[in-house]
């Protein structure tokens, strides 16, 4: 069970790592052929905006949009903190609070999907994939 879990969460980190390469999500609008916005590229944008100028107007103007695009940005360091927890004591109440609390901020992607009129794209899919099989591998491996 052990040897499957990790391969498991090699697996799962590997989805995650290879989606940032990937278009994760293009206007609504745009034409079917474009390639829309790449993982990296919308990973560091939620992470900078919310602190940029353009940021605190959006915290004015609209609240929910702020929160939303804040707490998308954070994802990721959560998922790693967790991620790192769950492979040092996968039953600490922590590392499990801290994966729920990840898996429950996808809720915030789809409120910017929303907002801002967007659609995700398969990097997107993958690097939600990708942060569920790594954190839950253990529920996976278990059966």
């Amino acid at each position: 069970m052990r040897v499957l879990r990790w391969i498991l969460v090699l697996c799962g980190i590997a989805l995650f790592a290879y989606s940032f390469t990937l278009p994760a999500v293009k206007e609504a609008n745009a034409a079917a052929t474009a390639t829309g916005m790449i993982g990296y590229k919308c990973a560091t944008l939620t992470l900078l905006v919310p602190w940029g100028k353009d940021g605190f107007q959006m915290l004015r103007d609209s609240p929910l949009q702020y929160v939303s695009i804040l707490l998308s940005g954070w994802i990721n360091p959560v998922f790693l903190i967790a991620l790192v927890l769950a492979m040092i004591r996968p039953r600490l109440r922590a590392s499990l609070t801290l994966s729920m609390v990840t898996t429950a901020m996808f809720v915030f992607c789809w409120i910017v999907f929303s907002q801002l009129k967007l659609h995700p794209m398969a990097g997107y899919w993958m690097w939600m994939a990708g942060i569920l099989l790594a954190l839950y591998s253990n529920l996976l491996a278990a059966k």
